[in-house]
């Protein structure tokens, strides 16, 4: 009680009243008083008190039910009975109902100021008792909370989090740890890790974060393989020490790598693959070079020559390679500007033939154009349409036949203008169509091992065709010929008609 601590006397008699307000006074104490039971309710309804005493017997309300009637209203007030009728089965009734202590009638002001003092040391501990409680109650309030947003957090969380206790109990734990440890039947905190995660080097690496001695030991990180689908997970493993550095615990974060890892690989092989494709045109002209450093052709001016030729086609393969390759590199990194025009792809087709007649009259090729010219057009950017048609036409002629022959055809129907090129070459195996267009990949054979390319050009062709949401499509038999397919979406204009050249 931090403000003087205050008294109510309810008696009807105004002698015992007086003289109970003078001996409390001296005492330091505020003091108020009642003539009778209802006066005293109604200024316990409207004040606090720390200490009641009170009359038994007294017109209106009478003494004990007055005492249950305020510890209706205030619970932890100290009631103390003052009473001329003292006996042994009232005293025990006062108590039933509440009363702290019994005072019989006549009493000196030392009894009184006893009574009150033991009264009020009372109610000290009753409130410091409620504060402790409401403190506590707070507390497990702010607890539950944090505990609440805690598991919220965690829940959240695309990484598996679980926490272990000291004795490899499981404490804590979100759905992504269950999901990337495919567990079942978690239910609740406190049982073994082992009894759930059967995936002996995480309960191993746990168990060593557990058990170790260092006080520097931060964390363990462990690749763990879950199953037989080569699913990869990353398990950093921490202790939780206390504020002296005791180990009280551990927390364990998944987190799944598989596809970084077949990334990777996939990586892996593609500096392979390149570099097998620079060393063999490196090492060739590195040779023609040698010889002619070294004047191995004496003084053949036409040996040296046909040397240096030999050196500059190979660095023309090179060249070609260097160019696709920064081709597939900015449209992985989206760094191709397109420019988005109404394109007619028959016009550009045409040029890519008028531009490619040299090569077809060298090879006695034929090109039958059937491409109507009344197709929709589609909305594209001109510059990877000419790459995409010249790869697919480039290949009917190195892949044909020498006096074959390319039909070039059109269709249409209700979403897609599709394009097809058609060749009576070597054809491509059955095997080896899953995988044409593929990053360096080139069919190997007798009749293809003369044939120079960098093997990226149908990658190229591919992109393009995805990045303007189109598809391609290839059919083909050894000997008979390939038939390439590229449907385009086609344009329309906002009252349906369709634009035609």
């Amino acid at each position: 009680m931090n403000t003087l601590p205050r008294i109510l006397v309810v008696d009807d008699e105004m002698g015992i009243r007086e003289g109970c307000k003078r001996a409390l006074l001296k005492e330091g104490y505020e003091i108020d008083d009642a003539e009778n039971g209802s006066v005293g309710l109604q200024k316990v309804k409207k004040d606090s008190y720390d200490l009641i005493l009170v009359d038994l017997i007294m017109p209106g309300i009478a003494g004990l039910d007055l005492i249950q009637k305020v510890h209706k209203i205030d619970p932890e007030v100290i009631l103390v009975v003052i009473t001329g009728y003292a006996t042994i089965d009232t005293a025990v009734e006062a108590t039933k109902r509440g009363a702290y202590d019994y005072l019989p009638k006549p009493f000196t002001p030392e009894a009184l100021t006893a009574v009150v003092k033991r009264g009020l040391e009372k109610r000290l501990l009753r409130l410091e008792a409620q504060k402790l409680h409401a403190e506590r109650e707070h507390r497990l309030l702010e607890l539950a909370s944090e505990q609440s947003r805690l598991h919220t957090i965690i829940g959240c969380m695309a990484d598996g989090v679980m926490v272990t206790n000291l004795e490899g109990q499981l404490v804590l734990w979100n759905a992504s740890f269950i999901k990337m440890l495919k567990l079942h039947d978690i239910d609740v905190p406190g049982k073994p890790l082992e009894q759930y995660v059967k995936n002996k080097p995480i309960v191993e690496s746990i168990q060593e974060v557990l058990t170790s001695k260092d006080k520097d030991f931060s964390m363990v990180s462990r690749e763990i393989q879950i199953d037989d689908q080569g699913t990869v997970l990353m398990a950093n493993i921490a202790p939780v020490r206390d504020e002296e550095g005791k180990i009280l615990g551990a927390v364990t974060v998944l987190r799944d790598i598989t596809k970084l890892k077949e990334i990777d690989k996939i990586k892996s092989q593609f500096v392979s693959m390149v570099t097998h494709e620079l060393r063999a045109p490196l090492a060739a002209i590195e040779g023609w070079l040698e010889l002619v450093i070294s004047d191995e052709a004496g003084g053949d001016e036409k040996q040296k020559l046909k040397w240096l030729s030999r050196s500059k086609e190979r660095t023309h393969s090179l060249l070609a390679l260097v160019n696709d390759l920064l081709e597939i590199n900015r449209m992985e990194a989206g760094k191709v500007a397109q420019k988005m025009e109404i394109v007619q792809i028959s016009d550009i087709i045409k040029k890519i033939i008028d531009f490619s007649r040299p090569e077809l009259d060298k090879q006695k090729i034929s090109v039958d154009f059937k491409l109507s010219d009344k197709l929709p057009a589609v909305q594209a950017d001109v510059r990877d349409m000419e790459k995409l048609f010249t790869n697919l036409i480039n290949n009917a002629i190195k892949y044909n036949i020498v006096s074959g022959s390319i039909i070039l055809e059109s269709a249409v129907d209700k979403n897609y203008v599709c394009f097809r090129a058609k060749d009576t070459g070597i054809g491509i195996s059955k095997d080896s169509l899953p995988h044409i267009f593929d990053d360096f990949f080139r069919v190997s054979d007798e009749k293809t091992k003369k044939i120079t390319g960098t093997g990226l050009g149908l990658t190229i062709a591919k992109k393009i065709v995805d990045s303007h949401f189109g598809r391609i499509e290839v059919e083909s038999q050894l000997g008979k010929g390939s038939t390439f397919s590229v449907f385009l979406p086609r344009m329309r204009r906002k009252n349906r008609k369709e634009i035609v050249k």
